[in-house]
């Protein structure tokens, strides 16, 4: 019977090693779960505002005048499709004309907190190219959202989002 020194028996000790390898890698589940959570929050999030701006941009292309109490209720639609809706957000909503040669703006209206717009370009970089006389609504959406886990950087993060889309029953909605 050989006598075995204390190290040699400590290192072939295998008792605790599950316990070792479960405390080692459970946090890294567990970020890799709050991360990829907090990540399908982010684009679900998005998603929203990308899809609130369509339907604007649908909603006031059906129209033959924007008046204010309907884009009041438009806005209310686009507040309503935001992931938190206790955040803030902001719309506007353009008709824009295509008039010698340039972008000209027949009316526009703003809605929420539109601190969060930025100021407005129209130009060939946001606007697609129209025919002479013709009118696009150009529509911009701005919401602000926090993120599920902020522990990874997020924290609040703000979306700002175009769509742009031609009126369907006349060549451009009247404003009033």
């Amino acid at each position: 019977m050989t006598r075995q020194s204390p190290a040699k028996r400590l290192l072939s000790n295998t008792a605790g090693t599950s316990g070792i390898e479960f405390a080692l890698t459970v946090p890294i589940i567990v970020l890799l779960f709050l991360g990829g959570a907090t990540l399908y929050d982010l684009l679900r999030s998005y998603n929203r505002i990308v899809e609130a701006n369509g339907i604007v941009a649908d909603i006031v292309a059906r129209q033959m005048t924007m008046d204010d109490a309907l884009f009041g209720k438009t806005y209310g639609a686009f507040a309503a499709l935001q992931a938190d809706k206790s955040m803030p957000n902001a719309l506007r909503v353009t008709s824009v004309i295509w008039k010698d040669g340039k972008y000209t703006v027949d009316w526009t209206k703003k809605a929420g907190t539109t601190a969060l717009l930025a100021e407005q370009k129209l130009d060939a970089t946001s606007l697609p190219t129209i025919p002479s006389g013709d009118s696009v609504i150009f529509v911009e959406g701005v919401t602000q959202y926090t993120a599920l886990a902020a522990l990874f950087g997020f924290g609040t993060v703000t979306y700002s989002e175009n769509a742009f889309t031609r009126p369907r029953f006349t060549a451009y909605v009247k404003g009033s």
